[in-house]
């Protein structure tokens, strides 16, 4: 079994906000086979109005481990939201979007869904960017910016895996995942 970390990430472009950014990354990772999930929010302080375009930034954060990360049976979606004026997606909003995410996983699993097709990767897609929106709408103040969210190509091994490329709200960011 093996650990998914969130290596690093570029901004390329900032998002259509005043000042610098303020991002932070939902992460995914779902075994169509077991209907083991994980969820992890990424978010670090000195990236609150700190991230400015051209710049690379160390995670290094661990986001699932236990998992075997194979491209036929693991799914990994990664979202990134650019933070307003509070964090918008409280711990238990986050215990849902993972609960919506894994009743997703074990409905295509009850159909009898044992590899992952692109139909499942666009059906997660699209529930975790709508659990995540209505997330962000639920607090006072400035509503976070949903940017974009992205399936990660594994491509099997151990190391660095395919660049993820979010682009969305103005911004362009590049975002590397590892397997360990």
């Amino acid at each position: 079994m093996s650990k998914l970390i969130l290596k690093r990430f570029q901004c390329v472009v900032e998002t259509d906000e005043v000042g610098a950014d303020s991002p932070y990354f939902l992460t995914f990772v779902g075994d169509i086979t077991t209907g083991k999930t994980a969820l992890k929010m990424t978010r670090q302080g000195n990236w609150h109005n700190e991230v400015d375009q051209g710049e690379t930034w160390i995670a290094n954060a661990t986001v699932a481990d236990g998992f075997d990360f194979k491209p036929a049976k693991t799914l990994v979606l990664c979202a990134m939201v650019e933070e307003d004026e509070g964090l918008d997606i409280s711990s238990a909003e986050l215990e849902n979007i993972h609960a919506g995410l894994a009743k997703r996983l074990k409905d295509y699993r009850e159909t009898g869904a044992n590899v992952i097709k692109p139909i499942i990767t666009s059906g997660m897609a699209n529930t975790m960017r709508g659990l995540m929106q209505v997330a962000m709408i639920t607090t006072s103040g400035a509503a976070d910016d949903f940017v974009a969210l992205k399936a990660l190509k594994l491509n099997g091994n151990t190391g660095d895996q395919a660049l993820v490329t979010l682009v969305g709200d103005g911004g362009r960011y590049r975002v590397r995942y590892g397997v360990a």
